[in-house]
């Protein structure tokens, strides 16, 4: 059988559509549920060849020349060495991926980590603005940042998590392919 829902409220005259908390207040019952995600649901054999496609389109963004074809693009990322635990100090982490830009500031003191953080908005003129005008955002709220934790003449290591996709040159310089998540600068 099939699974409906009615969008109308009880007693509403015409055809208002009820909100998505009054529709979530109804009772359903689990066979009604269990056939709804029923089509969703997948064999062992159909995770396998899920894995086998994905590996598959790994192998060929990893391929020199594969790649520029590749629908999942490998870039190396030029890491030399992973934490090993006997860092001490300050640390800032930036991490901009969407209408937010976060800003982190890490104490590793032994095994005692404190963070801070603060999240500023991104405005969407600025999404689709210039790379500078963004650019100069982000530097401004880094500033506001330190400035607010005493930080403006303290030399402190920085990680960047830069979530688009960019063709890495060396360690500290990329090259963006594609603005993604509604940027356009």
């Amino acid at each position: 059988g099939s699974v409906g829902m009615s969008l109308e409220k009880k007693g509403s005259k015409g055809s208002k559509p009820a909100s998505k908390r009054d529709i979530f207040k109804k009772p359903v019952d689990k066979h009604s549920v269990e056939n709804l995600v029923r089509p969703f649901i997948l064999k062992d054999e159909d995770y396998k060849l899920l894995m086998d496609i994905m590996l598959g389109e790994f192998n060929k963004g990893l391929g020199k020349e594969t790649n520029p074809t590749a629908k999942v693009k490998m870039y190396p990322t030029y890491v030399r060495d992973v934490p090993d635990g006997s860092e001490n100090g300050n640390f800032l982490a930036l991490d901009l991926g969407g209408t937010n830009f976060r800003v982190l500031l890490i104490n590793l003191n032994g095994q005692e980590v404190t963070m801070e953080s603060k999240i500023y908005l991104i405005p969407q003129h600025m999404m689709t603005g210039t790379g500078e005008q963004l650019f100069d955002h982000i530097a401004e709220c880094i500033h506001k940042f330190m400035s607010s934790h005493d930080l403006l003449k303290e030399k402190i290591p920085l990680g960047f998590t830069f979530s688009f996709p960019c063709k890495q040159i060396g360690l500290n310089h990329a090259i963006l392919t594609q603005w993604t998540k509604g940027f356009k600068c």
